[in-house]
């Protein structure tokens, strides 16, 4: 990364810092920085347990949450592609029902970012920070196309920062995304340019937290990197010091009557589903790459910590590759290109 964006990510730091068709058709149709890091495969330290201790038959109830029909696909529209030298991004629309049968009709975006070496090429799915998407997803994205990778970073359609969401609806945006990634790779299998056989995922932040889940639950996804991200939701949410998070959480908690942090989380304990934590053991450790920050006060180091015991397997000695940063989160996600560079490395194994 150079210097201008070492600069930019101190300056986002500080300022951070300082805010107090049915489907059948349709998809037939398409188819005409830094120091302070090192890579691990031992237990970074002694990890927390994870959700644990879920039944076969309770991660079997959890994973029909993301169930969805294919009919769910309306109509897919691919817009021209805009070229540039080294890959070319096109917009791909979906129209789609909501597999959740809450909100309807509603249009789901991917940016498809396609490398020009010739395919069938390896393909990552790119998932979004906090804040959607920004300068970061396109970044991995751009980076993943020069080299020889496609990349599609998919488009949230709901906002984390809306204050109108229910506390108890949070599982259903989560769900909703999961899902997004599950018909993205149908979609992907219809293109002769992708290896079906290679089919990643990778995310930074909240981000990182949205890899790991639908990691956990879509095994088209073969391997996975998250950077910086955890799991145990309601923990996050409560010892976040993430201001954008923070301001959401406090004014949802006055809207509904939820006095104190510890009240919040045993409420978001009793009513959120599903987490990350809740299929690691679904997953070989192996193929799942955390870049882990500590000290980090926007995930917190507890929480990632836990999602690497959700994926570890440690009477077999087996646990997901690590990498460690001491650089504190934001500095860490905005290495961008370094992350990307060791998550190819990572998938090409």
């Amino acid at each position: 990364m150079n210097n201008i964006v070492r600069l930019f990510a101190v300056t986002i730091l500080f300022s951070v810092s300082n805010l107090s068709l049915r489907a059948e058709t349709a998809f037939k149709q398409v188819s005409v920085l830094v120091s302070g890091t090192e890579i691990s495969v031992a237990p970074p330290v002694a990890a927390p347990a994870g959700q644990g201790g879920l039944s076969e038959e309770e991660i079997g109830k959890k994973l029909r949450l993301f169930d969805y029909q294919k009919t769910d696909v309306l109509s897919i529209k691919r817009n021209p592609p805009a070229e540039h030298l080294e890959y070319s991004m096109e917009r791909i629309e979906l129209r789609i029902n909501d597999p959740l049968r809450q909100l309807g009709e509603y249009a789901l975006e991917y940016r498809y970012y396609r490398t020009t070496e010739p395919g069938p090429r390896p393909t990552v799915i790119v998932f979004t920070p906090f804040s959607g998407s920004k300068t970061l997803d396109a970044w991995a994205a751009v980076h993943f196309a020069k080299s020889g990778y496609n990349a599609v970073v998919i488009l949230p359609t709901e906002s984390l920062t809306d204050k109108t969401r229910p506390f108890d609806k949070l599982d259903d945006l989560l769900i909703r995304e999961s899902i997004a990634a599950r018909m993205c790779i149908d979609l992907l299998e219809t293109f002769p340019e992708v290896d079906k056989a290679r089919i990643y995922a990778n995310g930074i932040s909240m981000g990182g937290i949205r890899t790991a889940l639908a990691f956990g639950v879509e095994p088209r996804i073969i391997k996975a990197a998250e950077v910086v991200g955890g799991g145990d939701i309601p923990g996050i949410i409560v010892d976040t010091h993430f201001v954008m998070l923070t301001n959401a959480r406090d004014a949802r908690m006055q809207t509904e009557g939820i006095a104190t942090l510890a009240e919040l989380k045993a409420y978001l304990e009793k009513v959120m589903a599903v987490d990350p934590l809740d299929f690691g053991s679904l997953r070989n450790p192996e193929d799942l790459l955390m870049v882990m920050g500590d000290g980090d006060r926007f995930v917190p180091d507890l929480y990632q910590k836990k999602l690497y015991a959700a994926f570890s397997r440690p009477l077999e000695g087996r646990y997901p590759a690590v990498q460690q940063s001491t650089v504190g989160h934001i500095i860490t996600a905005f290495d961008v290109s370094r992350y990307v560079d060791q998550a190819i490395e990572f998938f090409g194994r």
